[in-house]
């Protein structure tokens, strides 16, 4: 059965009460019948009314547990229907990326795309403008519910705009109209309501619906402004250095604003700000409808935390604190002190907050190093047995890699994925091949540009270039990522580390 394997066995089943451990073990028995169903639900345009319910459940995120907003709504619709929409998705995708129509600017629910890619892209531009001592303006705008206010009619419209016709076109609609929903809470379930916009939400579909919706935004701004998105999460930034850049930033704004009224995506302005970058950065208020967005020293973006100078010192305390109130935890609440076991429960838990996205704010100083290291060298040290033992005999003895070495590898591993396009990023505007002459080592070594401040120098397109250069023939040259990562743990990287 297509994308049985791809079943996550312990995902819940949806109004059907089919679970994707059931429809595992009798993928072949059900194989067939189900092609005849796929096909004659395509062939049809009908879409059973069952695979167009959904079950809500709430997930309490932070805050009171009294205020509604502080819940995730998480739907769990019909794995049968997900395997139907697995297959249009594939194809649609294949449609969209041969003929150019999803932008490039979008990192969002893509394959080679990721918020690591995304960010990368824009530290790397606003790095190479403070690197000629130009000021930056970014502005974050947030939609309101963004997926839940997308109109049906609307986005029909688009995708016909994009070429998506006939049975395809006619099934998407189906799938799209008379949705409904009914809330679940402690094995209790509401009654089913009326779904009238928004595109589904736990269908495999949707996100790529969306993103068709979103997509032609990026053709509001012109030369002079740039535009990142990750989904419904947009960034806008350009060089401000007099008063026509203020003026070309601000009708970027406005006509964002014509675009979200039009196509009824409202923005959530009390979540919007601008950050000023640049020692003189004059700092200009812009507005949305009238209303001032607050200018801010820091902001919290895909997950790290940015501030005016890229120096991301207090991310590290961020990361460091969670890290350790997490570690802490752990330590107290398991009641076995078996090594193995804790260790596996820091790598689980702790160890991704301390590396998440890592390519764009790997720390260069001594003392940022030691700070993140010291989460992980004290842990080790209250496992059983370990208290007497050095750092470096404590983490052989659990077959680990300092943290500072594990960053030094994602770097090499990202570099290798954009030199191999692994990852879409453009080569060219992040890195220049070396064409010196020079015979030794391999065909991929790089040029390191001049840089006049640390934001540029300590930035992912500078810092880790002596060390890819020094890789050996036969470990930059091989066609896969797995095997570059296999083989760079034979690399000896003493002289590039602190630790």
């Amino acid at each position: 059965m297509y994308c049985s394997s791809s079943l996550k066995p312990k995902a819940g089943g949806g109004p059907d009460g089919l679970t994707a451990m059931l429809l595992k073990n009798i993928a072949c028995s059900v194989a067939k019948p189900l092609s005849a169903l796929f096909n004659s639900s395509f062939e049809l345009s009908a879409v059973p009314e069952i695979w167009k319910a959904a079950t809500v459940t709430p997930v309490f995120k932070k805050g009171s547990p009294s205020d509604v907003s502080n819940y995730r709504p998480i739907s769990l619709t019909c794995i049968i229907c997900k395997i139907m929409e697995s297959i249009i998705k594939d194809k649609l995708i294949a449609y969209l990326l041969d003929k150019k129509l999803i932008t490039k600017q979008q990192h969002g629910f893509l394959a080679k795309h990721s918020t690591c890619s995304q960010l990368l892209e824009c530290v790397n531009d606003w790095s190479i403008e403070l690197n000629v001592r130009n000021c930056i303006d970014v502005a974050y705008i947030d939609f309101q519910k963004a997926f839940d206010s997308v109109v049906h009619s609307k986005l029909c419209h688009k995708l016909k705009s994009y070429g998506i016709s006939g049975k395809l076109l006619n099934w998407i609609t189906e799938f799209l109209f008379n949705r409904v929903q009914a809330v679940k809470i402690n094995n209790i379930v509401s009654d089913y309501v009326p779904v009238k916009s928004g595109v589904p939400q736990g269908s495999v579909l949707g996100p790529v619906l969306f993103l068709l919706y979103i997509n032609d935004l990026v053709d509001l701004f012109g030369p002079g402004l740039s535009v990142k998105l990750f989904a419904d999460d947009v960034k806008i930034y350009a060089v401000i250095n007099d008063i026509n850049d203020v003026l070309l930033f601000q009708s970027g704004l406005d006509a964002l604003i014509v675009w979200s009224t039009e196509w009824q995506l409202p923005i959530s302005l009390h979540k919007c700000s601008v950050l000023h970058m640049g020692r003189k950065n004059i700092g200009h208020t812009y507005q949305i409808n009238g209303v001032p967005l607050p200018n801010v020293t820091e902001v919290t973006d895909l997950g790290v935390l940015f501030d005016s100078n890229l120096r991301f010192t207090k991310h590290y305390r961020l990361i460091v604190n969670k890290a350790q109130h997490r570690a802490a935890l752990i330590l107290r609440t398991f009641k076995s002190r078996e090594p193995a076991l804790l260790f596996k429960a820091f790598l689980t838990y702790v160890r991704p907050l301390l590396e998440y996205c890592s390519p764009v704010w790997a720390p260069v100083y001594k003392t940022d190093i030691e700070l993140i290291e010291r989460v992980q060298r004290n842990f080790t040290k209250r496992l059983l047995g370990f208290r007497n033992k050095s750092y470096s005999d404590r983490l052989n003895l659990l077959n680990a890699d300092t943290l500072e070495l594990r960053r030094l590898k994602c770097d090499l591993v990202m570099i290798f994925k954009i030199v191999h396009k692994f990852v879409d990023i453009n080569f060219d505007e992040f890195f220049c091949l070396n064409t010196s002459g020079i015979t030794r080592g391999h065909d991929y070594k790089l040029s390191k540009p001049l840089c006049s401040n640390n934001a540029r120098q300590f930035s992912f397109a500078c810092r880790r270039i002596d060390v890819w250069n020094s890789l050996p023939v036969n470990v930059v040259s091989v066609n896969t990522v797995a095997l570059f990562k296999l083989r760079i743990n034979n690399v000896n990287f003493k002289n590039a580390l602190f630790i």
